[in-house]
């Protein structure tokens, strides 16, 4: 049940905010039912060698890579938490001199409003939508072209140049937006959407789609689909209920608190999200 992802949280941090990942499933626990009854072709498109319900609490070593089921979700659920906020510092107008508000998280509206922006003869809604488009897909062939053959659940050092590229885009996204006033551009908004893309990629693949961190269509309607599923007797995507839940909760809580942040911060906030990629990439960097 739940206890296996609270110990394993535990382990990887009792103190930070892999803390806050477990509490979400506490909030999800009412849902009730074993956890433990999903299988991992259910988890992926792809044949995954090995039920997800097999991996050890604490992780297992192969190799010199830990595979942990527990700590790739509590990772997942923390970079959702920041592409919520990223996104929300974006849209909030905070960051930018002329209060321009732009997601950067997802595209979903972007194919839209460019087709719009096409069809009406708005030349600059169509350049500036499809630009966001390309540069969330750059972001992830990114992704793919340092990472091409990820391994389900392993944490090693191949992710450790992703979250540092990521983090220096955030960083340079920052100074752009700074810049801007004086300068006016909108690039700020495109580094932002490609460290979206390397990220929304990489947990993607990293946990066979279990865990989508910056992109909430699909989720928002696994969710609906899962809930009545459940409601009915269902209880075979329980545990993805569950983490698509903890996922959606971290996602809003970081556009919560971007709201206070930009106030007080600006087009600096982005740095915060650039010092969290900081810290992953180190410490993936050195795992074998």
């Amino acid at each position: 049940r739940f206890a296996a992802f609270e110990e394993g949280f535990a382990m990887v941090d009792s103190k930070g905010l892999y803390r806050l990942a477990c509490l979400f499933f506490a909030v999800t626990n009412t849902l009730g039912a074993d956890s433990r009854q999903i299988h991992a072709a259910s988890l992926s498109r792809r044949q995954v060698n090995r039920s997800v319900h097999d991996l050890p609490r604490g992780g297992l070593k192969e190799g010199g890579r830990t595979t942990s089921l527990p700590l790739s979700v509590g990772t997942g659920i923390l970079l959702a938490f920041n592409s919520g906020f990223v996104n929300g510092c974006c849209l909030s107008g905070g960051i930018a001199p002329d209060g321009t508000k732009q997601a950067v998280a997802a595209v979903t509206g972007a194919w839209t409003t460019s087709a719009v922006g096409l069809a009406s003869g708005n030349s600059d809604q169509f350049r500036t939508q499809l630009n966001m488009i390309l540069s969330f897909a750059s972001g992830s062939a990114i992704a793919g072209l340092l990472n091409p053959r990820p391994a389900t659940y392993e944490m090693n050092s191949s992710y450790g140049p992703l979250f540092l590229l990521g983090s220096a885009l955030l960083a340079v996204a920052s100074r752009v937006a700074v810049g801007a006033k004086d300068y006016p551009t909108k690039a700020f908004f495109y580094l932002a959407a490609v460290a979206n893309g390397i990220q929304n990629s990489v947990t993607s693949t990293h946990t066979a789609n279990l865990c989508r961190t910056s992109h909430f269509s699909g989720i928002s309607s696994d969710i609906g689909t899962f809930l009545g599923q459940v409601l009915r007797g269902n209880q075979q995507n329980l545990l993805k209920l569950k983490v698509f839940l903890c996922l959606g909760g971290a996602f809003f809580l970081g556009g919560v608190i971007s709201v206070y942040v930009t106030e007080r911060y600006a087009a600096s906030s982005l740095l915060f999200s650039a010092l969290l990629y900081l810290f992953i990439g180190c410490g993936t960097l050195f795992m074998k």
